[in-house]
Order: structure tokens, then C-alpha cells, then sequence
């Protein structure tokens, strides 16, 4: 009997793994959706947006980018962990739904960390630290003092942020840790409600994406004072790096990572992951989706992703601690 349980154990295994082999090799035979956690328009669905129609033209089969904002990431992250995983439904998220938001809610309706098969890390978003036109600082290091002195009187600068516990908190939080500036931080409802507060000096200031603020510096509505890069951007190509600035970085940054649902067979993953791989690093790509908007390309392997969570789930537990930071 024990025999023959193994044999029925070995043959079950058998037609399992044949089973999951004949659906990656009939991959895909129907439309893919990539869920973006964000409206349409800002940086995340854009960049999916350039990324679909190629992906498309891989796959040969439509790819169709479903918009699930809302929650810190937490709706699209839920929907996508889940759906069959079977590679056709795949999630687009960044930090917030990967690292950060295990250490700012006490309950998640998904587990980052077993809920998602790694893809590919795609690009890497570098955010400018900036401020309004009247303000008195021109630089990061007059910023600092400007910002001391306040504390020093009882006045302590502001920050805005476009959500409490987001992307663009947890890197100023760590700001005013690493260069002992006690400021005000204000949360506001998404980008689009900040920049007109910083633009009328009613905030000090903020850290938001390139694209998003760049024009705005090009027109002498905001001063950028520094960019969290290894290198300056080639949108804002005057503003320096805080490497340059002799000041520490607060890696304000943001990556976008392309997930499944786990469970999804390596073979559908790594078709995915080497495909996206080719898009995001081919030059025409670069120069059209990528360059333009100081976006990194990064195009990880899955193994390669799996680290980097790992890595920036320690990060985000740090930043999180440091700003108090609660979203329950």
C-alpha cells in the first residue's frame, strides 16, 4: 500500500507539472490585463500605457491596462493576488503595495510577500526635492539652515506630501531624521492639489516625480533644489544630485515591478519577465517612454526582483518607524 500511495503521488505530481506546462506553452491565447493602482494620467499608468502596446506585439495578443486606484495601491494589489494565476492578470504596483504598506496598516486583505510571483523591476523614478519660487533658500544646504533657524524660533517649516504613509512622506520623514530639520509634514490628497500650494508658498516644501513638477521649474513657478539620483536628470540637467550637495540621500524614489499572482508557472513568469525586459532596455524605447521623463530602466530578472523586495522591505520598515506613520 505504501507503494503504491507514492506511485499515485509521483503520477499526480507527473500530471500537475505536465498539466501547468501545457498552459505556459499555450500561453497566451486570450487578452492580458496589467492592473495599474493609479488613475489614468500620472506617472505609473503612463508608463504601462507605452509598455502595453509592445508587450502586445510580444505576446501577440491584446494588453489591456485596467485602472484600480485607491487605498494606497491596497484595491488593484488585492484584485490582482486574487485572480487565477494563470498570467493573465497582472499588477503594475510600486512600493507602497509591495513594501510599505505591511508596515502601515496592522491588516492587509493580501500578503506581499506570498501573494505575488516576482516579474521584472521595470524602471526606477527618481524625485525632485523642491520649493517654492519665494523661497528664501536657493540651495539644499541654505534649505537646511533656513529650516533649523525656523524650528529654533518655534515655526518649523512645512512639507507637503500626496498621501500620508505614501512615496513622497516617507523620504521627507527621513529628511528631517538625517539633517535634524524638525518640520510640519502635510498630507494632501494625490500631486495634483499640492504643486499649487508650494506654487503660492503656503508649503515650503516637497518631493514629487520629474514629470510631474518639471515644467513648473522651467517656468520659475518652483525651484528644484536636488534630485534623488545617482545622476542629475536629463529634464532638469541644472539641478544637482544630494551626492553632489554633499548631503545625504534620501532615496526619494519610486520603482514601478510587474507581479502575477502566485502560483503563475515560472514558465508563463519568465516568458513575461524576458519580454519586458527587451522592451524597457530596447533604445527606441528609452529614448521615446523612458529618458524623457528621467525614468531608470531597469529590467530585473525575477530572482533579481525577489531581492530587491526583500531588500526595500527592511528600508520602508526604517522610514515608516521614522515618521510615525499610520494608515489604519
Amino acid at each position: 500500500m505504501k507503494h503504491l500511495a507514492i506511485t499515485i503521488a509521483a503520477a499526480a505530481a507527473v500530471l500537475t507539472s505536465s498539466a501547468a506546462q501545457a498552459q505556459a506553452d499555450a500561453y497566451p491565447n486570450k487578452p492580458v490585463s496589467i492592473v495599474v493602482p493609479y488613475a489614468a494620467g500620472g506617472p505609473v499608468d503612463s508608463f504601462m500605457r507605452a509598455v502595453g502596446p509592445k508587450l502586445s506585439e510580444a505576446l501577440k495578443q491584446p494588453v489591456l491596462i485596467v485602472n484600480k486606484p485607491g487605498a494606497n495601491e491596497i484595491i488593484a494589489a488585492e484584485f490582482v493576488a486574487r485572480s487565477a494565476p494563470d498570467g493573465y492578470t497582472l499588477f503594475a504596483g510600486t512600493e507602497s503595495a509591495y513594501t510599505m504598506n505591511p508596515h502601515l496598516y496592522k491588516k492587509l486583505p493580501y500578503n506581499p510577500q506570498t501573494d505575488f510571483a516576482p516579474i521584472s523591476r521595470l524602471v526606477s523614478i527618481p524625485l525632485v526635492f523642491f520649493v517654492p519660487k519665494s523661497s528664501p533658500a536657493n540651495t539644499l544646504k541654505e534649505f537646511i539652515a533656513v529650516g533649523k533657524k525656523a524650528a529654533a524660533a518655534g515655526k518649523p517649516m512645512t512639507y507637503g506630501s500626496s498621501g500620508a504613509g505614501g512615496i513622497a512622506h516617507l523620504p521627507m520623514a527621513m529628511f528631517e531624521k538625517q539633517e535634524n530639520v524638525k518640520m510640519m509634514h502635510v498630507a494632501y490628497k494625490g500631486a495634483a492639489p499640492l504643486i499649487p500650494d508650494v506654487m503660492a508658498g503656503h508649503i515650503d516644501a516637497a518631493t514629487l516625480a520629474v514629470s510631474v513638477i518639471e515644467q513648473h521649474v522651467k517656468t520659475g513657478s518652483l525651484k528644484a533644489l536636488a534630485v534623488s539620483s545617482e545622476q542629475r536628470s536629463a529634464a532638469l540637467p541644472d539641478v544637482p544630485t544630494f551626492k553632489e550637495l554633499g548631503v545625504a540621500d534620501i532615496n526619494a524614489v519610486f520603482n514601478i515591478a510587474l507581479t502575477a499572482p502566485a502560483a503563475t508557472p515560472p514558465a508563463i513568469v519568465n516568458r513575461i519577465a524576458a519580454e519586458v525586459r527587451k522592451i524597457v532596455n530596447a533604445p527606441d524605447f528609452k529614448k521615446r517612454n523612458v529618458e524623457p521623463f528621467s525614468f531608470v530602466a531597469v529590467g530585473s530578472t525575477p530572482a533579481e526582483l525577489k531581492t530587491w523586495v526583500e531588500r526595500d522591505y527592511k528600508i520602508q520598515a526604517e522610514r515608516v518607524k521614522a515618521s510615525g506613520a499610520s494608515l489604519d
